[in-house]
């Protein structure tokens, strides 16, 4: 509605709301608005025409009202035209504005109004001064600012402070603080706390560092409150609000934080400050002098890009904390120094070599300087003789660690072992890493011994590539051995030897290291002690012959009962001797012992792995001669091997029987008889039983079909003999189906050793054979009687509880009737013993009954098992047992019976059948064999049924057949 310059830069306009808006137009912001509502403003009336496309049906005048009129600026001052009066607005400037704030007393608001006027007319234009290469100018270093580079405005803000401050120290209050009531409010502590915020929040955003760490440090010095200030400006600097201060600030800052036990305070303000525009000369030998290392470290990598100089300070530290350690003073837990700055040490290496910045924990970002700075740290460690921070030249006691070779290898060892090798472990495994004289590795192992009469000194490296490997483990192990030859000990508990010995482990198994036997024994020693099979087996596989005693490896392994690492030893062992052709008691010593450690483990899969074993060292010994050796002069491997493993056969036929048949039929047939001898002579008649049946018994057959058969043809009837005597033996159960089954023995002495070894079955059927039928049947017969009775006695001993004991069924009468415990008790050995003996007699009965039988009794021979079992319950006495062992017993008679029955009826006449019932039992009402004769005659009238059934089927389906037939005939004739 109105618009008018009001002087340079500011614009005034007046909205449709009566507000009067002055603006900077340089800085776009809003400098005044005023309420022009009550005012009465002169305004004007003019009408404007309408357009054509108007809504309007009538072409009436549109009146507007405009005050452009009314305002007009003359001479920085803005003329308002009211209806009654004229008024002036003048715009007052920003020192007049603070100076009323100031004469009124409010000292606060002015130095906040300046503060937004130094915000919008000095700070947004710093854009136009900044260097447009993005480069800094020295110049603005806080240290460099003086008056004649400020402003005049900065100047007259800064005079304003210092006029608040005196006025403010010259009115604070009298210290009110009072010992004996330290809850009370100390007014003038409080006064300054708010000054000192004040002050250092102004200075902070004015950009006036000079005239904080000056002219306002100085009043607070005056004033002797320099704490609060410090304590004030703490946050600030923690905040990243504050990031420098001047060198004699932060002396009394330290020293003020060190005075109240805060330390660590003044390391992390250092780490959030600027360190590239601190003096580093004063901050450094402040920081040196009072022991901040990990504001020392920052300062160094941040500000000067330098790891080493930082590192050999802290390491000259340790050292002096090292000697007053060993020395033996007293130091207190929480005081060990040496402790403290060595593992600051292990901390800024490990974070180095991360490639992170110590301590913030921020990615280095340059690749190369991470390149150059891994074998910058690893050659300080290497120094043989110690070396003083050039800054520092002292007089070093004979006694001292600094003494020692390698002296910075050897605090770290001292101090803990494990985490010093820890750390270089990252170095070691970093990839892209490149080490010095690598293939090292591969040289002889003297150099370890002369390690101190090498000339690859480390400055021969070249840039970026670290010192070899075998270099830092030589130094290691040299430091090592000066400790124990001197006595010392670890600060650790750690082992320092066994830590070493476990990284030596590491890198042995990665092929970059290379170490004398004795030591690899040792390593191995340690593996063993603590069961590490897997990692030892790793490392005999990677290490080359001759780095290691395989006599005293395997007696370290075989002491911790490592069989598996043992076997790696004795297959070289093995193997070593027959490439050489010579040593026969060793190479038989080492394939037997290889063999056994295959047996003694505990995975039963990779003990059957041992057949593939003989088979892959024996095959292909047949022409080896082993020569130079007097008392083996032309013998052959293969009789080196065959006499080594017959030692061996038991175990091996014990493991698996078919396996070790086949083996031996693969290999060793042409020496069967010899191996047959030695099973004999080492007296495992067992393992020779287990092996001739795998051969005769067929089992080897169903496997190797080759095999099978040529182990048999080879046996013997003399062996065939001997088998059945290890049968007759060890699985008695087993003869009668092997004469059965087969006709390679001598019936007259199996008839002796049968009866020698009470085996029944047997003996009968040998009888039988022999034409003795009815010494045969009576024999089975007696030890049926006999089964009876033991089976008598296991009914006995059942119990007529609810619970089982050992085994054995037990019942209750309630739940379990005299039917169902015979069926239980069909399932144990007693009952299933009279089952077989029945069954043999049994067939016996067949064998020598019907019309192919040469035997004019056969019907008699069925008929006496039927009297023995029918007359079984009086030799029983089943009368005087208890009625629940007398009701089982009849059920088990009652079973055989029909079983008899049931086979005796297919071949028996019926005629003699007949004349048995009516001749033996007549006026009886046939005992025991009326219910089996029921039995027999209804199963006969199901099969009467079943029979009468399938012939009706067959009639239907003949005259359906017939039907269908003669439907066809008739319609071909039609």
């Amino acid at each position: 509605m109105a618009l008018e310059w009001l002087g340079d830069r500011s614009l005034a306009f007046l909205t449709l709301t009566n507000e009067l808006v002055i603006v900077d137009t340089v800085m776009m912001t809003l400098t005044e608005r005023l309420d022009f509502s009550g005012m009465q403003l002169v305004f004007a009336e003019f009408a404007l025409s309408r357009t054509a496309h108007s809504s309007t049906p009538e072409n009436i005048p549109c009146t507007s009202t405009a005050f452009q009129n009314s305002i007009r600026s003359s001479e920085d001052r803005l003329l308002v035209l009211c209806q009654q009066e004229v008024k002036s607005i003048s715009l007052v400037g920003i020192r007049h504005r603070v100076s009323a704030l100031v004469e009124d007393g409010e000292w606060l608001e002015a130095l906040a109004l300046s503060l937004d006027h130094y915000e919008f007319t000095i700070k947004s234009q710093e854009d136009r001064r900044r260097n447009p290469d993005g480069t800094r100018d020295i110049s603005n270093h806080p240290e460099f600012i003086s008056r004649i580079r400020l402003t005049e405005d900065e100047e007259w803000i800064g005079d304003l402070l210092l006029s608040y401050i005196t006025l403010a120290v010259d009115n604070a209050p009298e210290s009110s603080f009072d010992s004996s009531k330290p809850s009370r409010i100390d007014l003038a502590q409080s006064h300054y706390q708010m000054l000192a915020g004040v002050c250092i929040e102004f200075c902070v955003v004015t950009r006036r560092l000079d005239l904080l760490f000056n002219e306002v440090y100085q009043c607070f010095r005056n004033s002797r409150y320099t704490g609060v200030f410090l304590d004030v400006l703490e946050p600030y600097v923690l905040n990243d609000k504050l990031r420098y201060i001047a060198p004699t600030v932060m002396s009394e800052f330290i020293d003020h934080h060190k005075a109240l036990g805060d330390i660590s305070t003044v390391e992390r303000c250092l780490l959030h400050m600027d360190v590239t525009i601190m003096d580093f000369d004063s901050i450094l030998s402040l920081l040196r002098k009072n022991d901040l290392f990990s504001a020392l470290i920052h300062v160094y990598v941040q500000g000067l890009d330098d790891y080493i100089a930082p590192l050999e300070i802290i390491f000259d530290a340790c050292f002096e904390a090292a000697d007053e350690f060993c020395h033996g003073q007293a130091v207190a837990v929480e005081d060990r120094a040496f402790e403290r700055y060595g593992y600051k040490i292990l901390l800024f290496m490990r974070h180095s070599l991360y490639k992170k910045m110590f301590p913030t924990g921020e990615k280095i970002a340059s690749d190369e300087r991470i390149a150059s700075m891994r074998p910058e740290m690893l050659s300080v460690l290497l120094r043989k003789q110690y070396e003083a921070p050039r800054p520092i030249q002292k007089n070093v006691n004979q006694q001292s660690i600094r003494k020692k070779k390698y002296p910075y290898i050897h605090v770290l060892v001292k101090l803990d072992p494990k985490a010093f090798l820890d750390t270089i472990s990252i170095l070691f495994d970093d990839s892209e890493v490149k080490f010095a004289n690598d293939n090292i590795a591969s040289n002889s192992v003297e150099d370890w011994e002369n390690f101190e009469t090498r000339n690859d000194c480390l400055s021969q490296s070249k840039e970026n590539i670290c010192p070899s490997r075998m270099e830092f483990v030589r130094a290691v192990a040299l430091v090592l051995f000066d400790m124990r030859k001197t006595g010392s000990q670890p600060y650790t508990s750690d082992d320092a030897l066994g830590t070493f010995q476990d990284f030596l482990g590491k890198y042995l198994l990665r092929g970059v290291i290379k170490v004398p036997p004795s030591v690899v024994c040792d390593i191995i020693s340690r593996m063993s002690a603590r069961s590490m099979q897997e990692k030892i087996i790793c490392l005999l596989q990677v290490l080359p012959r001759n780095s290691y005693s395989r006599k005293h490896v395997l007696q370290i392994v075989e002491g911790s009962c490592l069989s598996r690492a043992a076997l790696i030893l004795h297959k070289g062992g093995v193997t070593e001797l027959i490439e050489n052709g010579t040593d026969p008691f060793h190479c038989s010593y080492h394939f037997k012992s290889a063999i056994d450690c295959y047996l003694n483990d505990k995975d039963a899969s990779f003990q059957r792995e041992v057949f593939d074993y003989i088979k892959n060292i024996c095959i292909g010994g047949n022409t080896t001669v082993i020569i130079q050796h007097e008392k083996t002069t032309g013998a052959t491997l293969h009789d080196i091997l065959r006499i080594a493993l017959c030692e061996k056969l038991p175990s091996l036929i014990n493991l698996d029987p078919i396996p070790c048949t086949q083996l031996l039929a693969e290999i060793f047939v042409d020496e069967l008889d010899e191996i047959l001898s030695s099973l004999e002579r080492n007296q495992d008649e067992l393992a020779l039983f287990k092996f001739y049946h795998a051969v005769i018994s067929g089992d080897l057959t169903k496997i190797d079909s080759v095999a099978g058969h040529v182990l048999l043809a080879n046996m013997t009837i003399d062996h065939h003999q001997k088998y059945l005597e290890l049968m007759a033996q060890f699985h008695p159960d087993m003869v009668y189906h092997h004469l059965t089954s087969s006709d390679s023995y001598r019936v007259e002495e199996c008839l002796k050793l049968c009866q020698e070894y009470e085996i029944a079955d047997a003996s009968a059927y040998l009888l039988e054979k022999m034409g003795n039928v009815s010494s045969a049947l009576q024999l089975m017969l007696q030890t049926l009687e006999g089964r009876l009775m033991a089976l008598k006695r296991a009914v006995r001993g059942l119990s007529l509880s609810t619970h089982q004991n050992k085994g054995k069924l037990m019942f209750t009468r309630r739940s379990l009737n005299a039917r169902c415990i015979v069926t239980n008790l069909s399932k144990g050995k007693e009952f299933q013993g009279v089952c077989q003996i029945l069954t043999f007699g049994l067939d016996l009965c067949e064998r020598n009954s019907g019309p192919s039988s040469n035997n004019d009794h056969g019907s008699q021979l069925w008929f006496n098992v039927l009297d023995r079992l029918m007359n079984s319950r009086s030799f029983l006495r089943l009368s005087k047992e208890l009625p629940e062992h007398s009701e089982i017993m009849y059920n088990v008679l009652s079973d055989l019976l029909k079983m008899t029955m049931q086979r005796l009826v297919s071949s028996v006449p019926l005629s003699d059948l007949i004349r048995k019932i009516t001749t033996e039992h007549t006026g009886s009402h046939l005992g025991e064999l009326r219910d089996m004769l029921t039995a027999l005659l209804s199963a006969f009238s199901s099969e009467l049924e079943v029979g009468g059934g399938a012939a009706n089927a067959m009639l239907y389906d003949v005259k359906k057949l017939s039907g269908s037939l003669f439907h066809l005939k008739v319609s071909c004739n039609e």
